[in-house]
């Protein structure tokens, strides 16, 4: 099966050395200037480097299929995982998106203040259309808290917290390991969690989000790099 029909199917495909070593390393070197008080951040995206990097991997043949047409990059948000914030997500979808100023329609509610940015959820049909790419910095494997995500749950739309175990047990999970320089391409509503790391190796995770061209046109989204 093709990335791209495995991709669409399942809602998600893990990716081997995305980037370069000298890449990796490059990037790196930006995050070491990161003073982090919390788990990670959410405002990457203003920071020059990330921008460039964003546009890098838009134009990264190896994502050429899994992205929007004429991607922007919407937001990346740092994880990291270390001894001091060790944490568990439960199964959930992501609903959010960053948007510049709040507006009046019935259809995006939620609306919330996160690190001085501001989200809404926009409906189903919106979220839909995103892709998030998951660059990871580290080593990701069992031990290390990886990404877990229910195959296929990207195709339900909006799905009802309450139910979301259920779907999981019904329907199995997979866990998303990988080497670092690889990443995890995935659509936000698939029904995904994390455990919390048994082994911390300061796992650090760039989370990039893609909307397509003519929905930023649409969307007043926060970033549009």
């Amino acid at each position: 099966m093709k990335i791209r029909d495995y991709f669409e199917h399942n809602g998600y495909a893990v990716i081997n050395d995305l980037i370069t070593p000298q890449q990796l390393t490059d990037i790196e070197q930006q995050l070491e200037q990161i003073n982090l008080t919390t788990a990670g951040s959410r405002e990457l995206l203003t920071q020059p480097w990330c921008q460039i990097l964003a546009n890098n991997l838009k134009n990264n043949t190896q994502l050429t299929s899994l992205l929007p047409i004429n991607p922007v990059a919407i937001q990346c948000t740092l994880f990291k995982k270390s001894t001091d914030k060790n944490w568990l997500v439960p199964l959930h979808q992501d609903l959010s998106i960053a948007v510049r100023h709040q507006f009046s329609d019935t259809q995006f509610t939620g609306w919330s203040h996160k690190q001085n940015m501001l989200f809404v959820q926009p409906p189903a049909q919106y979220m839909q259309q995103l892709v998030a790419v998951r660059l990871h910095i580290d080593d990701c494997q069992h031990e290390h808290g990886p990404l877990k995500v229910v195959a296929g749950t990207h195709q339900y739309g909006r799905i009802n917290e309450s139910t979301l175990p259920q779907l999981r047990d019904q329907k199995g999970e997979q866990e998303c390991t990988l080497s670092k320089g690889g990443a995890v391409i995935m659509r936000p509503l698939i029904v995904h969690s994390s455990s919390k790391a048994i082994q911390t190796n300061g796992r650090r995770v760039l989370h990039f989000l893609y909307a397509p061209g003519d929905l930023a046109e649409i969307i007043p989204f926060q970033f549009c790099i």
